[in-house]
């Protein structure tokens, strides 16, 4: 029961990003305007959303009452917190790397060296591609 008032609050929210996505200027394919990303995300976002609820919809699986381990979800959400809040004291790379790595092992704590790893590598590719090859700032 719970999943599906979470997919019809999840098409709740995509629809009502939608909406205010189509205030934006569309422009074209090969001239894209503001409102290009914005509505097709919504509409991408509204589309799986509704596959979702349809699918909800057809599934006779009966409700289980499974305790939910909240711990991990929490943690997540105290990592994002400090994640916004170091971004702009310490710089993009290295708090993408704390957060990555924190990310990581909060989720998977099968040893070190591969949390390690994935956070320097994807920071770094990262950086590369939207500093260097795009030349973007980052924070």
């Amino acid at each position: 029961m719970i999943e599906k008032i979470i997919t019809l609050l999840f098409l709740l929210g995509s629809s009502l990003y939608l909406f205010f996505a189509q205030h934006l200027t569309f422009g074209t394919l090969g001239s894209p305007k503001s409102g290009f990303l914005p509505n097709l995300a919504g509409s991408a976002a509204v589309l799986l959303s509704l596959v979702l609820v349809f699918k909800q919809i057809r599934s006779k699986k009966t409700a289980s009452n499974e305790k939910v381990d909240w711990t991990k979800f929490i943690f997540i959400i105290i990592g994002f917190v400090f994640y916004i809040t170091i971004l702009s004291n310490i710089g993009y790379l290295p708090a993408t790397f704390i957060f990555l790595f924190y990310l990581l092992k909060v989720t998977d704590t099968s040893g070190w060296r591969n949390p390690l790893l994935i956070a320097v590598v994807s920071s770094f590719m990262c950086y590369l591609v939207f500093e260097r090859y795009l030349a973007v700032p980052l924070p």
